[in-house]
């Protein structure tokens, strides 16, 4: 197995699957006819593995149901390129995060500075990534990246996607009143998806928990939560149980200070309004 973000993501579901049935690697090993090395090398993706074995493995442990299936086609997946790793040389960072925000079914996003990617347009990423000195043989490929991510939203069983934007965000205007008029209509019509929520911190609100920086919470069917805090020209993911409690217990807050759904709605059409007029 390619050491990549899903042979990870499989290789911790099996020891979470394992540990949950009460069972050391050794006693599952014993169960399986299989040396403990192997389990060991499996459960840390530093081996290759096929599905029968992943299905035996399941079987031992007692797996049924959407839990087994999920861990089966991700067992048959890890070995099919992704469509980001298909001939692109991307950052690890960002192959990771595409990963984790491919496995999440719930992601919340606190937004401070730009409009969150999955809910971006072209041209809005476009000058974003123009004024952030993206090589210009690069500049198309990292737009359609960003715009393919956000096929989360609406495949088949799309994850449950929900922002909290300062204002400010709105009041930037990028790339002019044409684009401005263009990404808000994006987000208010993003925001009409039974799976996805928008809400604003007001600016008259002052200081509220959001301000200490903008981070991406992604939560997962089985494994455990992960924080993503983006950089300038990478960024960190954090899982440490007790470091991610500290993102939820600001997200708590934020949800008390934002603008109920309603209110951000209206201050979302207020900024439409705003940049369709200067745009004609």
């Amino acid at each position: 197995m390619v050491d990549t973000p899903r042979a990870r993501a499989l290789a911790k579901e099996l020891r979470a699957a394992r540990s949950a049935a009460g069972l050391s690697a050794r006693e599952l090993a014993r169960a399986l006819g299989w040396s403990e090395a192997k389990v060991s090398r499996i459960e840390t993706a530093q081996r290759g593995v096929k599905v029968d074995a992943v299905r035996a493995m399941l079987d031992v442990l007692g797996v049924e149901g959407e839990d087994r299936e999920r861990l089966v086609k991700l067992a048959r997946d890890v070995r099919e390129p992704a469509w980001w790793e298909l001939g692109r040389n991307l950052p690890h960072q960002l192959t990771a995060l595409i990963d984790a925000e491919q496995r999440a079914k719930c992601i919340t996003n606190v937004s401070l500075n730009t409009v969150p990617g999955l809910l971006q347009t072209r041209a809005y990423t476009r000058q974003i990534m123009e004024t952030g000195n993206v090589p210009d043989e690069d500049l198309e490929d990292h737009v359609a990246i960003r715009q393919m991510r956000q096929g989360i939203l609406s495949k088949r069983e799309p994850v449950e996607f929900r922002t909290f934007l300062d204002e400010t965000v709105l009041m930037r205007p990028i790339g002019g009143a044409k684009v401005m008029a263009e990404q808000v209509r994006q987000v208010l019509y993003a925001d009409e998806m039974p799976n996805v929520s928008v809400r604003v911190l007001p600016l008259d609100l002052g200081a509220h928990a959001g301000l200490s920086g903008t981070f991406v919470l992604m939560e997962f069917v089985a494994s455990r939560p992960l924080v993503f805090l983006e950089g300038r020209s990478s960024g960190a993911f954090i899982d440490n149980p007790e470091d991610v409690q500290l993102f939820y217990e600001a997200i708590e807050n934020i949800d008390a200070q934002a603008s109920d759904v309603s209110a951000s709605k209206e201050i979302l059409t207020r900024y439409l309004e705003k940049y369709e007029g200067e745009a004609e």
